[in-house]
């Protein structure tokens, strides 16, 4: 029970102060007679605009996360089966790239030979081998 202050009509105007009611509360608060102050709504989660933003950020924190995972997943490719070679005496990189990509400019094929192998520049040495993509 909670009181609450009430104005009544009073029957003598001479007497016009306030008087505490007791009234009902949580689910005897339906019943009949007069419902003063008391307002009983189902519970429940009521989110607030603060709360609304803030799972709006999770959202959208959830989602580039999310893309950013799948994108990275993606665009990896598993390394390919590819072959090697065993560099020869006397041999450049470009050479090797030359004999193992023919049809591909030498530039773009001494390339993709360095990037397979992790290599830092262009100096090869005989009996090294390299994996061709």
């Amino acid at each position: 029970m909670s009181a609450v202050a009430r104005w009544d009509a009073p029957a003598d105007l001479r007497q016009g102060r306030r008087h505490l009611r007791a009234v009902p509360t949580g689910p005897s608060a339906s019943g009949g007679g007069p419902r003063v102050g008391v307002r009983v709504e189902p519970g429940g989660l009521r989110l607030t605009a603060r709360g609304r933003r803030l799972a709006g950020i999770v959202a959208a924190l959830a989602l580039l996360i999310g893309g950013g995972a799948a994108a990275r997943a993606w665009a990896s490719t598993p390394p390919s089966a590819g072959h090697s070679v065993t560099v020869r005496s006397g041999e450049t990189l470009s050479g090797v790239a030359h004999r193992a990509y023919p049809t591909m400019p030498i530039s773009n094929a001494v390339t993709k030979v360095a990037l397979a192998n992790d290599l830092n520049g262009l100096q090869v040495v005989a009996g090294q081998q390299l994996r061709l993509p």
